[in-house]
């Protein structure tokens, strides 16, 4: 079943593909179907907002690394600070010292898990908010241009003529949306409220 679904849109696309060298915008195939792709990696460097939280992801990881970064240096210190001492240490004394760079440790990956998390979270609301935007998008594209179906290149289309690439009709479309809502802006720019 999934490869005559398959071959229908492959047959579909290529009605398109010969629609499209006729000069029209969206072609329509045999079917009466006006099919259309985005490239998704083109788009994110085209639409401005997702360019925005990029940036601002892009700085919440620098932060990030940079405490990273830091928490490594306080606890290569105190390593060496342990392996200097160690020779003038009595047993219990060497023992303590070894708890002590163990209870660092164990804080240095409990902040790296949390760095690491906070970071996945901001990506998710990210894809989470860009997603919206392109159903919206989309939604207001596919009337004004009368399209019935849209693929995404890069995990459903093995050819596709230039005439059926949509992506900067779209990227247009997104770029004249309003911006999602302040709270959902500082959600995605990993401010705490």
């Amino acid at each position: 079943m999934k490869n005559l679904v398959a071959l229908a849109a492959a047959a579909m696309l290529a009605a398109g593909a010969i629609a499209c060298q006729s000069g029209q915008s969206a072609p329509v195939s045999e079917g009466g179907v006006r099919i259309v792709y985005v490239r998704l990696d083109s788009l994110v460097k085209l639409y401005d907002y997702h360019k925005e939280m990029s940036t601002k992801f892009e700085e919440s990881a620098k932060k990030a690394e940079a405490e990273l970064v830091r928490g490594q240096q306080n606890l290569q210190a105190e390593y060496d600070v342990i392996q200097r001492a160690a020779p003038s240490l009595s047993k219990v004394e060497l023992e303590r010292a070894q708890m002590d760079f163990q209870r660092i440790q164990n804080n240095y990956q409990m902040l790296e898990q949390q760095k690491s998390g906070e970071l996945q979270q901001i990506e998710m609301a990210i894809n989470e908010t860009v997603k919206e935007q392109v159903d919206k998008a989309i939604e207001a594209m596919k009337g004004e241009e009368q399209i019935d179906l849209v693929f995404i290149y890069e995990t459903n289309i093995l050819y596709g003529s230039e005439g059926l690439d949509y992506t900067s009709k779209l990227a247009e479309y997104l770029n004249k949306l309003p911006k999602p809502e302040a709270k959902d802006a500082d959600k995605v720019g990993g401010a705490k409220k």
